[in-house]
């Protein structure tokens, strides 16, 4: 049975973002159905173990796609100043496109926004 500090360890392996499914973070936090109180109860534990995901609104369907991040690196920063609008987050993705990095932030728009 996966577990969070599995899901972890995931995100970690693939360089920082991880492809999973509703099924998988249902079974690592031992629910049988994917309720409203389930699904913010998961991203509750997601956040305690330092991970973040997309959709920001977890998907109420098993075999629905979410992918992980860790949250504070710069890909999370990234994700954030796109999901979160602020000035310091404008800053950020500045900082990708003066770094000639507007690939990157063209493929975090399309995870983000679908």
């Amino acid at each position: 049975m996966t577990s969070y500090e599995d899901l972890r360890n995931h995100v970690v392996a693939t360089q920082g973002l991880y492809l999973t499914t509703m099924d998988e973070l249902k079974l690592a936090h031992g629910a049988a159905k994917l309720g409203v109180n389930i699904r913010a109860g998961i991203s509750d534990q997601l956040k305690s173990y330092g991970l973040g995901h997309l959709p920001a609104e977890l998907p109420s369907y098993q075999w629905e796609e979410v992918r992980l991040y860790q949250l504070g690196t710069p890909l999370g920063n990234v994700i954030r100043a796109v999901i979160e609008p602020s000035e310091p987050g404008d800053q950020i993705l500045m900082q990708v496109v003066d770094s000639d990095a507007q690939q990157v932030l063209a493929q975090i728009r399309e995870l983000v926004c679908g």
